[in-house]
């Protein structure tokens, strides 16, 4: 029996190359082998908030499933109950990352003493958890944090220029500008926050109950995509998703990858941990996203359909 699924990405904008697993799972057969066909659709905005275009879709039934931040499940719960329930990790850490002009390898986050960071992504918890991370290294009041001007190549020229010190952003928005040697990675982000769920595959709890064979062979193949992202290099993942990313040269996608995999940005299970769990949750109260007095239990959103090796 063939299984289908739809998957609702959101807008172009959310096709990042973090977010690569479920395409390896469908060029590489694994979907396939599930006798599991899915069927890719966006919507017209996309976006971390319970009103982006594929948080809804999923709500309305207009798809099965989803990819984004646990987060966003996470404050519909608190304001909605359990509706919607995290069945598949995807990214298990923080994926931003810090640019220069230069390169720096003996970087440490207390080197942003007195220096000016441009957050070019805007990306609301993105912003709040760079801001936690500086507090958490008592450098609060010692950082220069400027909003981004909603044009990447003029923040980066900025950077590159001197006239800020860093570019905050995702490594899928800083590869290209780092393969053509404008900025240098510096740090990532994924270390200093530890692990946290950042994104995972969403879907409705009734629907899972509805559709129970499909979400488990979907299960199956990410796990087996996950594995092959852990042991194939950039170049080989690049060449298997190129197509994937119109305007995205292959030397882009190669550092980008490079820098998630050495950074073990992708899930390495696709079991979100309970301690993880617990882990962002307290983060994201502390940055104001989660109401602390509305505990988000782990039970309440997290399951999984279960995998085989």
């Amino acid at each position: 029996m063939t299984h289908r699924l739809t998957l609702n990405q959101g807008d172009s904008s959310e096709s990042r190359i973090y977010y690569c697993a479920h395409y390896l799972a469908d060029r590489l057969g694994f979907f396939a082998e599930q006798d599991l066909v899915v069927n890719f659709t966006t919507s017209e905005s996309g976006g971390h908030t319970i009103q982006g275009g594929q948080v809804p879709a999923v709500i309305n039934r207009e798809a099965d499933l989803t990819l984004g931040g646990p987060m966003v499940a996470m404050k519909d719960y608190q304001e909605n109950g359990a509706r919607l329930r995290c069945f598949c990790a995807s990214v298990a850490a923080n994926p931003w990352f810090l640019a220069a002009a230069q390169a720096q390898p003996a970087f440490q986050l207390a080197d942003l003493r007195g220096k000016c960071v441009i957050d070019v992504g805007n990306v609301g918890t993105a912003t709040l958890t760079f801001r936690w991370l500086l507090r958490q290294h008592g450098l609060a009041d010692a950082v220069t944090l400027l909003p981004g001007s909603g044009d990447e190549a003029r923040d980066y020229a900025r950077v590159a220029a001197g006239d800020a010190d860093y570019a905050l952003h995702s490594m899928h928005a800083l590869a290209p500008a780092i393969a053509d040697g404008l900025l240098h990675s510096v740090a990532n982000l994924a270390q200093p926050c530890g692990n946290v769920p950042w994104s995972a595959y969403i879907a409705r709890a009734d629907v899972m109950q509805e559709k129970p064979a499909a979400f488990a062979a979907f299960t199956r193949a990410i796990a087996r995509a996950l594995r092959w992202l852990r042991q194939h290099d950039a170049l080989e993942v690049a060449e298997q998703i190129q197509s994937r990313y119109p305007g995205y040269s292959l030397a882009a996608l190669v550092v980008g990858i490079a820098a998630y995999q050495q950074a073990q940005v992708f899930a390495p299970q696709t079991l979100i941990p309970r301690a993880d769990f617990d882990h962002f949750c307290q983060l994201l109260s502390d940055i104001g996203w989660l109401d602390p007095a509305l505990p988000v239990p782990y039970a309440a959103l997290v399951t999984h359909p279960g995998e085989t090796a």
